[in-house]
């Protein structure tokens, strides 16, 4: 993200991203390493005891998405988090129903037609394909 936010926004911006991936009721190490690459691209650190805490409850007991993404006012940082909702979602190459039922009641949260999630969810999975089958191909090469 561009732009310095209030730091109960970005708060609320790491617990959704948690609450999605917990939502399928289990977190991968991919899921938990990419989320902890996104709190520190929003520039807080994943070892902070605020951050890390408010991680383990979503992880544990996941509230209400909804009620979570509702606290983000700026358009430009509900585009941003409805990516990267998306991107941790698929981090791990799949997308459990429950997750994308989850990015979807955010998309709609916040005034997106769901659809868009859908299509983003789309593009995920086939960019994460494409790595991985690049990095197939490059291992030949060694």
């Amino acid at each position: 993200m561009t732009r310095d936010y209030p730091q109960d926004q970005l708060m609320a911006f790491v617990q959704a991203m948690a609450n999605v991936v917990a939502s399928d009721g289990r977190v991968t190490e991919d899921e938990r390493q990419h989320l902890d690459n996104v709190v520190a691209g929003v520039g807080l650190s994943p070892r902070d005891p605020e951050v890390s805490a408010l991680i383990e409850r979503e992880f544990q007991k996941p509230g209400r998405l909804t009620d979570i993404v509702s606290k983000i006012q700026n358009r430009e940082m509900r585009a941003a988090l409805l990516r990267m909702l998306v991107e941790v979602a698929c981090a791990d190459g799949e997308i459990a129903n429950e997750e994308r039922t989850s990015v979807k009641e955010a998309a709609s949260t916040f005034g997106f037609d769901a659809s868009i999630a859908d299509e983003l969810i789309d593009w995920a999975l086939a960019s994460i394909k494409l790595d991985q089958r690049e990095q197939e191909i490059m291992a030949k090469l060694r």
